[in-house]
């Protein structure tokens, strides 16, 4: 496995495609930063001219930082997609180049194959995380700060984000290994992981709104502890600025629950699989 594992991240680490797109993760808060600066620019001059907008420009800057923390914890974003294309990418190219087959023909374990190329898929997620939060902290916090955070605060909601950050990465990643080792399809392995990480949260987010809709023309209304229940949606309303320690537990059990599922679905669909 020691040996699997040197190679793949020496190719990884020829690969340009992972640099790119690493850096493109790094500097997505920067981005973020400067469209803050319009933003709060605009305000200002709003509330300058006299349009009783009050303190809007600083609630809006104090709630920056925490903002881009509160992401983190979602799937199908910048700090999540990315990793997940250039996984899909490099390491379907395994396939593709019949890489997979030749190791599989010089008695290689599919054991020891399946589980380094998840290890790569998650090193791969976790550096992308890493740079994005880096960048965030670096850049982010010291312009915006945490708002009326106290320091504990601060350091409770960089690390909680920071661990369900890792953890929908990881949840992304284990969902390409399922798809490289059940399709061994470069189109697939790309697209279906893709699909699941945008559209399953836009499907979970629609159905509370209806479902908020038609309680609401009735008088009725969801309430907060059946939404924390909702995969998806729930990392949706979780908020760095004031950490709910059940809805993280929540997060982090659904993410950790389909991870296993995935891990243990693609494994079993190599194992049955004829490559010979």
């Amino acid at each position: 496995m020691i040996n699997v594992l040197r190679l793949e991240f020496f190719r990884l680490k020829k690969s340009k495609l992972f640099w790119i797109l690493l850096g493109v993760t790094a500097v997505l808060p920067i981005i973020t930063a400067l469209v803050s600066s319009v933003i709060l620019s605009i305000i200002d001059a709003v509330t300058s001219s006299g349009a009783g907008m009050g303190n809007l420009a600083e609630q809006f800057r104090s709630s920056v930082t925490t903002s881009i923390l509160s992401s983190l914890g979602m799937v199908g974003y910048g700090a999540t997609l990315l990793p997940l294309i250039t996984a899909s990418v490099v390491l379907s190219k395994e396939f593709a180049d019949g890489t997979m087959r030749n190791a599989i023909l010089a008695n290689k374990k599919r054991c020891e194959l399946y589980f380094s190329y998840l290890i790569i898929a998650l090193t791969v997620g976790a550096t992308y995380m890493l740079a994005f939060i880096i960048t965030s902290l670096v850049i982010i916090a010291p312009i915006y700060g945490f708002g009326d955070l106290t320091a504990g605060q601060a350091v409770s909601a960089v690390f909680c984000s920071l661990a369900l950050g890792l953890l929908s990465v990881t949840f992304a990643q284990s969902c390409v290994c399922m798809f490289l080792f059940a399709t061994r399809k470069q189109w697939a392995t790309i697209l279906f992981p893709i699909l699941i990480t945008l559209l399953v949260p836009d499907i979970m987010n629609t159905v509370i709104i209806i479902i908020t809709t038609v309680l609401g023309l009735q008088g009725d209304a969801l309430s907060y502890t059946a939404t924390s229940w909702v995969p998806f949606y729930n990392a949706t309303i979780y908020d760095a600025g004031a950490i709910d320690g059940a809805l993280v537990g929540k997060i982090a059990l659904y993410y950790l629950l389909f991870t296993a599922v995935f891990t243990v679905s693609g494994y079993f669909s190599f194992e049955k699989a004829d490559l010979k």
